[in-house]
């Protein structure tokens, strides 16, 4: 990322309020697995690879993620998922040894029990990032269920080789380095998610392009808003017409059609993870009427938003 991109992110970073929970180290030998349900609305698990391989299967998205050393998984909407170390069957279980270390909960394999015991086959630091007024925070509704975070890079290397080390033994301030280091991961996340997606997808590629990207903080921002062509314009410090152009160069539909999607998109969460009335949901999303909201919601879905919100909870 350049300059003005880095920027940009500084500057959305802030729009989603976070406070990190770092809270196992999860040392583990060969065969294991544990599922994971869905998180509440706010809380974001996160897995951090600190040594060896792991697979994640992902139910609901029909996924099954690899991940190796020094990667990172985020799953910002709370997604149920299995973590296991690799090639281990999706209901293996084992006896889990568990102590608190002073900084995290160390959850470590009976196998790896003793005083020579073998290396662990996955050397795993586990938390959630606790997102603070959802409701305002619609940024986060436009990240993806699984964002995954690849090592190799050196800066993100050297900041899982730190958390490691601060979360291993109980140094004085530990923990709150641990903490602090975790909302640095955080951003990391975000600013690895656009340079490796910034091209591929719509959303990526407008938060990656600094005019668009004011556009997008502006209305998810304030989504009720009944923003024009010309505000949005003025924004991005372009013209209409140029405005148009960088979206779709981004590969984004037209302004005021992304708009309309960024809608749909905090309506269904609204409805279905936040558990709002359609008159509540409508004014969060900017419709003067359940009707038009309802209309807007059923050219978009193929489904009245009562109907969706039904499905979805079955």
């Amino acid at each position: 990322m350049d300059d003005d991109r880095n920027d940009v992110l500084s500057a959305l970073a802030p729009l989603i309020q976070v406070r990190p929970q770092v809270e196992q180290r999860c040392l583990f030998g060969p065969g294991w697995s544990a599922p994971h349900g869905r998180e509440p609305l706010g809380l974001a698990p996160f897995h951090i690879v600190a040594a060896g391989k792991a697979q994640v299967l992902l139910p609901d998205l029909d996924r099954t993620l690899d991940l190796s050393g020094g990667d990172v998984l985020l799953l910002p909407h709370g997604a149920r998922h299995t973590v296991r170390t690799a090639g281990a069957p999706a209901d293996a279980t084992t006896r889990l040894e568990r102590h608190d270390n002073g900084v995290v909960e160390v959850r470590r394999t009976s196998d790896l029990s003793g005083g020579a015991s073998p290396a662990p086959a996955l050397d795993l630091i586990c938390g959630r990032f606790a997102f603070e007024r959802v409701a305002d925070n619609p940024l986060l509704a436009l990240l993806p269920e699984a964002v995954h975070l690849r090592g190799g890079g050196r800066h993100l290397a050297r900041l899982v080789e730190t958390i490691r080390d601060e979360v291993a033994a109980p140094r004085p301030g530990a923990r709150a380095i641990a903490t602090d280091l975790a909302r640095a991961l955080f951003t990391m996340i975000l600013r690895g998610h656009l340079e490796d997606h910034g091209e591929g997808t719509e959303v990526a590629g407008l938060l990656a392009r600094p005019a668009t990207a004011r556009v997008v903080a502006a209305l998810v921002g304030d989504p009720a808003r009944p923003w024009s062509l010309d505000e949005l314009a003025d924004q991005a410090h372009l013209s209409r017409a140029s405005l148009v152009r960088a979206f779709r160069a981004a590969g984004a539909p037209a302004p005021l059609t992304f708009l309309a999607q960024v809608r749909m998109t905090l309506a269904v969460r609204h409805l279905v993870a936040e558990g709002l009335s359609l008159a509540e949901t409508a004014a969060r999303v900017g419709y003067e009427s359940e009707s038009a909201f309802s209309r807007a919601f059923k050219r978009h879905y193929n489904a009245a938003p009562g109907d969706y919100r039904d499905a979805a909870r079955a």
